[in-house]
């Protein structure tokens, strides 16, 4: 079987872990592509030499007046009509697309002649409808999703937030990511050798240098811890996306001097987050909005105590306030979740282990059979 999947970027956070994950555990059985929107030269370091890889953005000039524009826009299409003549000679069965929004509408554009098609959404409709400005209109959106034979969405809050923000395309299916977690255990048990923790509370949080992540509210937070004299470290691992990275990047490293900031490391993209987390006595997510957070799960498979602002798949994860910190979605909420922390050592101990990731339906294979089920069947 021959499948195409599609995403915007090649590596960066969930979204690429769940297709790393999935690539990774079928690439023998099926002949497996994969399609970013730019060439990514870490390939060949991140995936195996029998998946293939394409590409299908180009560096077009912005064009000086209204004919150069034109006659950009013209070639544009032209080389987007030779792509997909491109995709159709390749003869895929199977198309996996890995995002919403535009990522889904390329999908449609570059793999409609593909027999079996589907897509998952990650994102709360009801907090963060983003994907309107690829369609323009719901009733758009809910069509693209049609022609999709799969939706998946990663959490029951999503498949709900769809259906009352769009509509309900009516071929939603909701099918929690797949965790690995003997290689997550195996992976957090390794040295950090980068960085060496300090005796003060030390706060970890693993995500893309993005608005949706909130690191601008943390560092904001920490600003005020700091002048209130509370002593407590903050690692923050994760690298950029392609369209805002500089701009994200180069923000939160101006509020870091700004405001002398020097419990507050930035440590950028690491391939192995989950030793970071490891050496944490609190993981940390201040996200504005979440689908179901893998790396949410991802640390409570490592044993470590949860401090996470409310967002959609929190309480699916935690079950109750008792497994962990729910925090008001606010500076405030953070704040005083943070505060309360430093002040009581002991309450992070409370804590650690709570979240019981025993199930088989955590289980990586399970996860990744039911997802097989949905492209061979």
């Amino acid at each position: 079987m021959k499948i195409l999947v599609i995403n915007d970027l090649l590596q960066g956070g969930g979204v690429e872990k769940l297709m790393y994950d999935i690539v990774m555990r079928f690439h023998d059985e099926h002949e497996i592509t994969i399609l970013t929107d730019k060439r990514d030269e870490a390939f060949e370091q991140i995936y195996p030499d029998n998946v293939g890889y394409l590409w299908h953005q180009k560096e077009y000039p912005k064009g000086r007046n209204r004919i150069e524009r034109k006659l950009i826009y013209q070639r544009k299409k032209k080389e987007d009509k030779r792509f997909i003549e491109k995709i159709e000679s390749m003869k895929f069965d199977v198309l996996l697309c890995m995002k919403e929004g535009w990522t889904m509408s390329n999908g449609i554009k570059f793999g409609k002649s593909i027999p079996k098609r589907i897509a998952w959404v990650h994102t709360d409709y009801s907090k963060s409808y983003y994907t309107w400005c690829a369609f323009q209109t719901q009733e758009n959106e809910v069509k693209c999703m049609q022609m999709y034979h799969h939706v998946v969405c990663v959490s029951q809050v999503i498949v709900d937030s769809i259906k009352k923000v769009i509509g309900d395309p009516g071929n939603l299916v909701m099918q929690y990511n797949p965790l690995d977690k003997e290689e997550i255990i195996k992976k957090s048990l390794e040295s950090v050798e980068d960085i060496q923790r300090s005796e003060r509370p030390l706060f970890v949080t693993v995500g893309r240098l993005n608005i949706q992540k909130g690191y601008d509210v943390l560092l904001e937070v920490c600003n005020l811890l700091n002048a209130e004299g509370y002593q407590y470290d903050v690692w923050i691992v994760g690298g950029g996306e392609s369209w805002n990275k500089y701009e994200v990047l180069h923000d939160l490293e101006d509020r870091i001097a700004r405001y002398h900031l020097d419990n507050v490391y930035l440590l950028g993209h690491r391939d192995n987050p989950h030793k970071y987390v490891k050496q944490g006595d609190w993981f940390l997510s201040t996200s504005r909005y979440e689908g179901y957070s893998y790396v949410s799960q991802e640390a409570a498979i490592i044993g470590k105590a949860l401090m996470l602002t409310e967002c959609s798949g929190v309480m699916e994860l935690l079950g109750s306030n008792e497994n962990g910190i729910v925090m008001e979605n606010s500076y405030k909420g953070i704040y005083y979740a943070m505060r309360d922390a430093i002040k009581d050592k002991a309450m992070s101990e409370r804590y650690t282990g709570k979240v019981e990731i025993e199930s088989p339906e955590y289980y990586g294979e399970e996860r990744l059979k039911a997802i097989e089920r949905l492209f061979t069947e």
